[in-house]
């Protein structure tokens, strides 16, 4: 039996479209087990992984590089992702993969310092599940430029660089108001997004 060219054209469309719907429900049966996989669950299964990269590379592409870049290793003023340095959540003694996955997760999904959400619910002026931090002007609050120049060596002194430990010592009443958000070590406090002054990260620049 012989097929017509219209008969040969409709089953060839037919069939087009039954391997396109089958591409589509797999693609949405990857997408669902994504959403309720863990983080060490789609560690493990290659299927998973490759799709999740392929759906992170697309998202770093059209939202993150715009400011951290296209291979996310930041500029002036906007964080490496790719270093150790992380302002909230991971501390680098999680136990599992998960811990550190839930933290980065949360900052994706409220971002830092929101503040587009009804003024009912915000919290020191953001939506309550956004991280936020504030690091006050201490040449408005009164400060001296004497003791804002200790300042400066003090955190100097934190790092590891070269400073006045005349300065340091000068200013030695005031550090408590630095240890609330930076630790009494000045290694950072996760919880309140205060940076580790003690290593060589700095986000707008080490110089004085």
């Amino acid at each position: 039996m012989r097929l017509s060219l219209s008969s040969c054209s409709f089953f060839l469309s037919t069939f087009i479209l039954i391997l396109c719907s089958q591409v589509t429900f797999a693609q949405r049966n990857l997408d669902e087990a994504l959403l309720l996989a863990s983080p060490d669950m789609i560690a493990a299964d290659s299927a998973l992984k490759s799709h999740m990269e392929t759906l992170a590379t697309q998202a770093v592409s059209n939202h993150c590089a715009a400011c951290h870049g296209a291979n996310l290793t930041g500029q002036s003023e906007v964080p490496n992702l790719l270093d150790y340095d992380w302002l909230w959540g991971v501390s680098g003694f999680e136990m599992t993969v998960s811990e550190a996955v839930f933290e980065i997760m949360q900052t994706i999904l409220y971002g830092v310092r929101n503040s587009e959400c009804p003024d009912e619910i915000k919290r020191y002026g953001a939506c309550p599940d956004t991280r936020f931090s504030q690091m006050p002007g201490y040449g408005e609050l009164g400060f001296s430029e004497q003791q804002l120049n200790d300042l400066v060596d003090y955190v100097y002194s934190i790092s590891g660089d070269e400073h006045d430990s005349t300065a340091v010592e000068r200013v030695a009443g005031l550090t408590v108001l630095c240890a609330e958000c930076h630790g009494d070590d000045g290694a950072g406090y996760k919880a309140f997004g205060g940076p580790d002054l003690s290593d060589d990260v700095w986000l707008f620049g080490s110089a004085r």
